[in-house]
């Protein structure tokens, strides 16, 4: 099953860093716990080479990887983000569930 990752990126540099981290190390969690996981802050490494990306740009092109997820998990940083909210958002729309706990997928996967 695919999940799409999402949770608060776009802030200081510092502190974009630090979410990176975050996301990634709880996409591992949910990646061992037997879910294929698409982590949309990885494409900083491809912004890094091109070096004329903008948000939207970013943006735009997780959508259509969060449009063939099977679930949307959330990470508790969310609040705050214009992104992840436009994202459960449009999982909504889209019919895709969306989960707040690792615990919450699990049940559901089962």
């Amino acid at each position: 099953m695919r999940v799409y990752i999402a949770g608060k990126l776009n802030d200081t540099a510092c502190d974009y860093i630090k979410n990176v981290h975050k996301m990634i190390k709880e996409a591992e969690k949910v990646r061992m716990s037997g879910f294929s996981v698409f982590i949309p802050c990885l494409d900083i490494l491809a912004g890094i080479v091109s070096g004329n990306r903008n948000y939207e740009d970013y943006f735009n092109n997780s959508q259509e990887w969060l449009d063939v997820a099977d679930a949307l998990y959330v990470l508790d940083n969310w609040r705050t983000s214009k992104g992840t909210k436009r994202e459960i958002k449009r999982a909504r729309q889209k019919n895709i569930p969306v989960f707040y706990s690792l615990e919450d997928l699990i049940k559901w996967k089962k």
